[in-house]
């Protein structure tokens, strides 16, 4: 028999048996529907052969490498499409997996351990999706125009080596929670190319200018945590204070980072000053240090020089396509980018005269750079605020114009996670559950050491009823509490675990949790209506009314009718969960 060098292709359909049992006939008649009708018209336009069919199962080979990943990422996509109107007990989806390698050829078959690796990848891939080889990434890795994430090596059965694999990132990757391998949340542990990225020193004489540094290094993080191979943790992932020198090594040290990223911005008049530096965490040796001297509007250039230059250090070759892809989804006007850097600050307090203003910052930015996911997704994140915090003066109007405005976002930078985090918040506060905790699944995938994005995963999965998700949600909760002590998002998420507490019937810990919460920043509102909720619940009357004097100190706009109906149309509608959820106020005769 020959031998010759192929691209494989094994596809497989998921839950095949389950369905058979269902419908027969109708499992057929779809299946073989979406073959003649979706499939083979793709297979020949993109040059590839249909070598057996193996009951649910179909192998295939082509002669371009490229050709075979693309034509898988068109199928899983026109299949999702097609699955839109379908019952999802109905679906029929596809598990994909792709191998370059070595093969016997009988007549019109292949044999061989490459149409074996290729069967092993499928059983791999998720539900709608692909896997590929660690072959297959090397000759596409500039190639394509879909996110890919390393899973590492994995020991598969009747293989004498682990095989290293990478799962493609899809637009329709599945959003009900039912993945193969549903990720983990981060420790900040070392792994080969791991990084912490502190946020730079503003020199400027203005304390305004902070935000300009602040801005630069986080552009910086987002860029580098798109780099497959590179684990990025920001020292927002670590603590919030700006510590002295010797702190910081010891922080470093404790989560062992192997690389630090240190810098300052001085601004002065037009001119920007750059001072970036990368060291090496374990000998404190400087890697690399460079000075940029720009005009002001030439930051994005400064971002990407310094991030190009950390590759350089590493001595790797990293995906310089993919922060050509992540570039061209970023503002090139500097004054729609700073505008959305001081928005999404002011976000924050939860106050309203500081809200009203990052509303009018972010309209100023999506109207200078209309191409600008972020703008759009900072302007949705705002209305939402605004409507959750009870200060909108039309909360429907609010609430439709964020949807309108988060899947704008979506359609300009689909595959940026503080898109689809900001996806999931909008969707969450609309009574859309599935899809929210979907679009924040994709986000954590997409960046796995985005701790905000994870935040936001936590909160959403404890707030849907399912008692499974909220497990898991209470479990992402606690290790991120774990991991990042002193990350500022940590009162919410405290506020986060609060309220999955008291959906579980914890008041105790409820209340614990809603301390802290307050303890950290008295000035929110919402973690005082948790903790008095908790204590009514726990028949502590009156410090529960003290509680709620609290929130209505805080924020006259929110009040327990005001929530009420907010719990009542983020869970779909439902009064008697939005009645369950605050029976603590109504038991202290609050509600």
């Amino acid at each position: 028999m020959d031998r010759k060098l192929t691209t494989i292709l094994v596809a497989d359909v998921v839950s095949y048996s389950r369905l058979m049992a269902a419908d027969e006939a109708g499992t057929l008649a779809s299946l073989n529907g979406l073959r003649s009708e979706l499939i083979e018209p793709k297979i020949a336009h993109y040059g590839g052969r249909v070598v057996k069919l193996m009951g649910d199962g179909t192998l295939m080979e082509f002669a371009s490498v490229v050709d075979a990943v693309n034509f898988a990422v068109d199928v899983q996509r026109t299949v999702a499409d097609h699955n839109e109107p379908v019952p999802e007990d109905r679906r029929i989806q596809f598990r994909m997996g792709i191998n370059i390698g070595d093969v016997l050829v009988d007549g019109d078959d292949i044999y061989g351990d490459g149409v074996n690796v290729a069967a092993r990848l499928e059983g791999l891939a998720d539900p709608g999706g692909i896997c590929i080889s660690e072959t297959v990434y090397e000759h596409t890795r500039n190639k394509l125009d879909v996110p890919v994430n390393q899973l590492g090596e994995q020991e598969v059965k009747n293989m004498a080596r682990p095989l290293r694999f990478y799962r493609l990132l899809l637009d329709n990757q599945p959003t009900d929670g039912q993945r193969a391998r549903k990720p983990a949340p981060p420790r900040l542990e070392q792994a080969r190319g791991s990084i912490a990225v502190f946020p730079f020193d503003s020199l400027s004489p203005d304390p305004n200018d902070a935000y300009i540094a602040d801005g630069i290094a986080s552009e910086i993080i987002n860029m580098l945590s798109r780099v497959p191979d590179l684990r990025v943790a920001s020292r927002s992932a670590i603590f919030n204070s700006r510590t002295q020198d010797g702190d910081i090594w010891d922080m470093v040290h404790e989560h062992q980072f192997r690389y630090v990223l240190t810098g300052n911005v001085r601004h002065a008049g037009n001119r920007l000053r750059v001072i970036a530096e990368l060291t090496e965490a374990a000998s404190r040796s400087q890697l690399w240090s460079n000075t940029y001297d720009r005009d002001l509007a030439d930051v994005f250039a400064v971002q990407e020089e310094i991030a190009a230059a950390i590759v350089v250090a590493f001595g790797g070759e990293f995906l310089r396509a993919e922060w050509q892809r992540v570039r061209a989804h970023a503002t090139q006007n500097l004054g729609a980018w700073g505008l959305v850097q001081k928005a999404r600050a002011l976000n924050l307090p939860v106050n309203r005269d500081a809200i009203d203003e990052a509303l009018q910052l972010a309209r100023q930015a999506v109207d200078l750079d209309p191409a600008y996911a972020g703008a759009h997704a900072c302007l949705a994140s705002v209305l939402m605020q605004r409507v959750v915090s009870g200060f909108s003066e039309d909360a429907d109007a609010d609430r439709a114009g964020a949807l309108e405005a988060v899947e704008r976002a979506a359609e300009l930078s689909p595959n940026d996670p503080a898109v689809q985090r900001t996806l999931g918040k909008i969707w969450s506060n609309c009574g859309q559950h599935a899809r929210a905790v979907g679009a924040l699944r994709r986000a954590v995938e997409i960046a796995p050491f985005d701790f905000h994005s994870w935040g936001r995963l936590g909160r959403t999965l404890c707030y849907g009823g399912n008692p499974e998700e909220i497990k898991e949600g209470q479990a992402v909760l606690d290790r991120i509490l774990a991991s990042a002590p002193n990350h500022p998002m940590v009162n919410y998420w405290l506020y986060f675990k609060a309220n999955a507490c008291l959906r579980e019937g914890r008041a105790e810990d409820a209340a614990r949790a809603a301390r802290k919460s307050v303890e950290m920043q008295p000035g929110y509102a919402g973690a005082w209506v948790t903790l008095a909720n908790a204590l009514g619940q726990m028949g502590q009357f009156d410090e529960a009314r003290d509680a709620m004097g609290q929130a209505r100190k805080a924020n006259p706009a929110l009040t327990p009718e005001h929530l009420f109906e907010q719990i009542q149309i983020a869970g779909g509608g439902d009064a008697a969960h939005a009645e369950q959820a605050l029976s603590g106020l109504k038991a202290a005769g609050l509600l």
